[in-house]
């Protein structure tokens, strides 16, 4: 599967939801992380998701050849050195936030989202009857 885009960025920092004294967790991988972007097969249902009504798909490298991998028995999220083609569990939805976040959830497990616990990262089940807004789950992604 060849990307359709890719994004540099310094950090990905946990976004906070609202404005309040305290500090947003900030995980940072790196000097870039490299986020590659790809068309999924699967149809978007919210709007700004997607592109021509299908999801849009990334892969998240922090250094050359190596890929955030889903660790769905463990919960975890890890550090897998690159292999063509990619695994399942490299690739992510991207979903598009209030406030400019976004949040990256498992292809390989819907409703399974990278986020931050205990300050690591983790994967985290989110409920669909849950608000998806929780702050665990969010990242804003920066050029600085």
């Amino acid at each position: 599967m060849k990307p359709k885009m890719k994004y540099s960025t310094n950090k990905i920092s946990t976004a906070k939801w609202k404005n309040t004294a305290s500090k947003a967790l900030c995980f940072k991988l790196g000097n870039k992380v490299l986020l590659s972007y790809y068309e999924s097969q699967r149809p978007s249902s919210e709007s700004g998701d997607g592109v021509d009504g299908k999801m849009l798909m990334v892969t998240l490298s922090p250094t050359k050849d190596f890929w955030l991998h889903a660790n769905n028995k463990e919960h975890s999220v890890e550090l897998h050195k690159c292999e063509k083609p990619l695994a399942d569990q490299a690739f992510f939805v991207l979903h598009n936030r209030p406030s400019n976040c976004v949040s990256f959830e498992c292809k390989t497990d819907p409703g399974v989202f990278i986020g931050v616990k205990d300050n690591h990262l983790a994967l985290i089940e989110v409920d669909s009857s849950e608000n998806l807004g929780t702050e665990n789950i969010l990242f804003k992604l920066s050029e600085t």
